[in-house]
């Protein structure tokens, strides 16, 4: 009993690094009244199931609208929730920049139908990208009424590398805001930057201290351990192996790949801080049109600063207000 609550406090305090609800944290589980119109299927690559997610084309702009795909930040044993809660959380704040609106669920989701068992036997960051990657090749093969075949990327937390990574593999992407999660470290390095910055608090349980590795050495031999043997049905610092092994042995940044405009905001009293700031050096090395709101002494959680959510769909406004200019005056001098 005592390595499992061990493994609970750890958990706890581990999803502040990995975004556990980063805009919401509901406290009971929500029923959602999801409209048939939004709800939408398409089948995953070489399985026999579905991926659903949901799309809301603008209200007014019928003709000629990117979408804005929105990704959410990790999940919590026991308390899994569909991804409608982003949906309906920024559902005003999309509408308001006239652009067609998706988000994706998670494998073993389905609206208020949750499978716990079956979500963590697919929990991945791979897993995400490619069943957003799959959502993105069927609007190209079925493309909405109006969709002029470009996107918009905004990501949260664990969102935010998998923004990054839909960003250098998409082609028209027309602009990303990633929301504490710009990194440049391997998420090994991260996590255990994590956990030193756990020491460093005051107020902790003895018990969260103790179950951290005692050494970064120590932590190394587990993330090796974790590496060779990706089990499903045993977990480290609250995740499985399956997914830490999978976070773990991601592909580093194709920072030349980034082409379209990109917002990185990050706290300064985020953990990952410094991680983040070599992300935008590099970025810029590369070229990469990057932006940064290095926001001072703001944490991991987003939801906070509201003045910050307004400031970055301020700066997605101006970016689609920039992008019609540009194309009117193409247009123009095409005469």
């Amino acid at each position: 009993m005592a390595s499992k609550k061990i493994n609970l406090l750890l958990y706890v305090y581990l999803a502040f690094l990995v975004g556990l609800s980063c805009i919401s944290n509901p406290i009971e589980a929500v029923e959602y009244d999801i409209p048939s119109s939004i709800r939408f299927t398409c089948d995953r690559e070489d399985t026999s199931s579905e991926i659903v997610y949901y799309f809301k084309a603008p209200a007014t702009s019928r003709d000629n609208y990117p979408i804005l795909i929105l990704c959410e930040g990790s999940s919590l044993k026991g308390d899994l929730e569909s991804v409608m809660f982003m949906f309906k959380y920024f559902e005003e704040q999309v509408a308001a920049l006239d652009v067609g609106f998706i988000t994706v669920e998670q494998w073993g989701i389905d609206g208020n139908t949750i499978d716990e068992e079956t979500f963590f036997n697919h929990y991945s960051r791979t897993q995400r990208f490619n069943d957003h990657m799959q959502v993105i090749k069927h609007l190209e093969d079925h493309p909405p009424i109006g969709w002029n075949g470009q996107l918009i990327f905004l990501g949260v937390s664990e969102g935010g590398p998998l923004v990054t990574a839909l960003t250098t593999s998409c082609s028209r992407t027309l602009a990303t805001v990633n929301w504490s999660g710009a990194g440049d470290w391997p998420w090994a390095e991260e996590v255990w930057a994590f956990f030193e910055d756990m020491r460093r608090k005051e107020g902790l349980p003895l018990e969260v201290l103790n179950g951290i590795p005692s050494s970064k050495e120590k932590y190394d031999a587990v993330v090796e351990e974790i590496k060779l043997n990706p089990s499903k049905t045993e977990w480290f610092a609250g995740m499985t192996y399956f997914y830490l092994a999978d976070a773990f042995q991601q592909p580093p940044t194709k920072y030349d790949q980034i082409r379209s405009p990109f917002l990185v905001v990050q706290g300064t009293e985020d953990s990952t801080i410094e991680s983040c700031d070599e992300f935008v050096r590099k970025a810029k090395e590369a070229g990469a049109p990057i932006e940064y709101i290095r926001v001072e002494g703001m944490d991991h959680y987003i939801r906070k600063r509201p003045d910050i959510i307004d400031q970055s769909f301020e700066w997605l406004k101006n970016q689609l207000n920039h992008k019609q200019i540009t194309k009117a005056q193409h247009t123009c001098n095409s005469f």
